[in-house]
C-alpha cells in the first residue's frame, strides 16, 4: 500500500483539523516535497500541531518522516513533462495574474492609497508567509517618507494594537485569511478596530473578512496551489503596484 492509499483509508478516523491536512495533501501531493510543516499548515488552513497529529496517526514519528515517504512516492510515480511546456504554463499563469491585478477594484485601491498617505500612523502586519509583503510595504512607505509601524509575529502585533487609534490605518496581510491564526490579535483589536482597516488576502472566502471594514482579494490562489513558487510572490507584486500608485500621488 502506498502513502496516498494509506491516507485515503484513514480518512474516516481523522479529526476535523486533520481532515483539512489530508484533503489538501490528496489534492496537492506534490507540495509536500517543498513545504515545511508551517507552510503546509498555513495552506491547509490549520495548525502545525494538527499536521503533526495527522502524521502520527499514519504511523510516523513526525512530519520529517512523513515528508520523506511522500517524496519517495512522488519520485516513483512522477510523469516527466517537457520542461519547455512547463515553462510556458508557468509564465502564462504569471501573465494572467498580472492582468488580473490591473482589474482590482479601483475605488477600493484609491481608498487604501489615501488611507496610507494620511498623516496618521499606519500599522502593517503579516505573519509567516504574509510577513514579507508586509515588510516590503513598510520599507517602501519608509522610502516615500510615510510613517508606519510593522510587526511580523503575533506578540509584536498584539503590542502594536494597544496603540492603535480610530484614525489610524491598519493593513493585515494574510494569504489564507484563516481566522484561527489571529485569535489573540483579534481579541485585542476588535473593540478598537480603526475605520481604515484593510485585509489583503488570496482567499475569496477568508474568514477574516468579517473583522475588517475593507478586504482586497488578490488573484492567483489556484496558481499558487499548483506551483512550488511561494504564494508571497503575488502579494509582493500587489505591494509594488500600490507603492508606485502612491508615489505618483505625491
Amino acid at each position: 500500500m502506498n502513502i496516498i492509499n494509506a491516507i485515503q483509508q484513514k480518512t474516516s478516523h481523522f479529526s476535523k483539523s486533520e481532515l483539512k491536512v489530508s484533503d489538501y495533501i490528496l489534492k496537492y501531493p506534490e507540495h509536500v516535497e517543498t513545504f515545511t510543516i508551517t507552510k503546509l499548515a498555513d495552506r491547509a488552513g490549520t495548525s502545525t500541531s494538527a499536521v503533526l497529529r495527522f502524521c502520527q496517526s499514519l504511523g510516523f514519528n513526525g512530519y520529517k518522516e512523513f515528508r520523506f515517504e511522500m517524496i519517495n512516492y512522488l519520485r516513483n510515480n512522477r510523469h516527466h513533462a517537457d520542461p519547455r511546456d512547463m515553462q510556458s504554463i508557468f509564465l502564462n499563469d504569471y501573465t494572467k495574474i498580472i492582468e488580473q491585478l490591473s482589474q482590482l477594484d479601483s475605488k477600493l485601491m484609491k481608498q487604501l492609497e489615501k488611507a496610507l498617505m494620511t498623516p496618521t500612523m499606519n500599522y502593517l502586519l503579516g505573519v509567516h508567509f504574509s510577513a514579507l509583503p508586509a515588510k516590503e510595504l513598510f520599507l517602501g512607505l519608509e522610502d516615500l517618507g510615510i510613517l508606519s509601524l510593522y510587526a511580523n509575529d503575533y506578540i509584536n502585533a498584539a503590542h502594536l494594537t494597544n496603540t492603535i487609534s480610530d484614525d489610524a490605518t491598519l493593513v493585515l496581510f494574510s494569504i489564507s485569511g484563516n481566522k484561527s491564526n489571529f485569535s489573540h490579535f483579534l481579541t485585542a483589536i476588535d473593540n478598537n478596530m480603526p475605520q481604515n482597516s484593510f485585509l489583503i488576502t488570496m482567499n475569496p472566502k477568508a474568514a477574516l473578512m468579517a473583522n475588517f471594514n475593507h478586504s482586497i482579494v488578490l488573484p492567483g490562489s489556484s496558481f499558487s496551489n499548483r506551483s512550488v513558487v511561494d504564494a508571497q510572490a503575488v502579494p509582493i507584486l500587489f505591494v509594488e503596484l500600490l507603492l508606485n500608485l502612491i508615489h505618483e500621488q505625491q
